[in-house]
């Protein structure tokens, strides 16, 4: 589906018809005002086998874990009314998508995303499934790091003792990780530097 009709979905139908009015649009994201570190929201990924079809996701992403592009590990794919995982685009049928899309989206931010509005919310939330991979487990220790609690440093040890012992340090992106986690735990500053990553992914997203 096409950028122009994310667009125009959102300015005139899902704008008036989501509960909460802090949304905005970019490309294929509606999220809300981003606060405390985390970008909230809803992404609309278009199939690229037919023009007319896409997913619909409701994510969180710790902008504090630096990356270069938009991560939705931490989500829940929306079905269709019929359960289906990939939307219908129909001309015709804007109104009653559009109430569709809403009702579902409204449901996706009382029962999933009013419940993470800052990092202490996202480690509660998350924090036992940080064993998962060591993506969730950098995602939790950093999240505790930018609350400010005390427990940080065991988190952020845990997280290196189980990168050393589970993940493959040749691999760049384990490393690179690992190199992250470091300089965090050591550092005399940790808002600082997840301050600086956050910035340095925001800048990468441009949101």
């Amino acid at each position: 589906m096409k950028e122009a009709i994310i667009k125009s979905l959102f300015n005139n139908h899902l704008k008036q018809q989501l509960h909460t009015d802090n949304w905005q649009h970019k490309d294929h994201l509606i999220y809300s005002e981003i606060a405390s570190g985390l970008l909230k929201g809803f992404c609309f990924n278009s199939s690229s086998f037919d023009k007319d079809k896409f997913e619909l996701t409701a994510f969180v992403m710790p902008l504090y874990t630096p990356k270069n592009y938009l991560a939705l590990s931490f989500g829940d794919m929306l079905p269709d009314p019929d359960k289906r995982q990939w939307w219908d685009y129909n001309e015709s049928q804007v109104e009653p998508l559009s109430q569709q899309l809403a009702a579902i989206m409204n449901r996706a931010e009382k029962k999933f995303l009013s419940r993470i509005n800052n990092a202490t919310d996202f480690y509660k939330y998350y924090r036992s499934d940080k064993k998962n991979t060591f993506r969730y487990f950098e995602a939790v220790a950093y999240s505790l790091a930018y609350s400010g609690s005390k427990r940080a440093d065991k988190e952020l040890k845990n997280l290196l003792a189980y990168i050393r012992k589970k993940e493959d340090l040749s691999i760049p992106l384990v490393s690179q990780t690992y190199n992250n986690t470091e300089r965090l735990f050591w550092s005399d500053d940790r808002k600082a530097v997840l301050n600086e990553w956050e910035l340095y992914t925001r800048t990468a997203l441009k949101v």
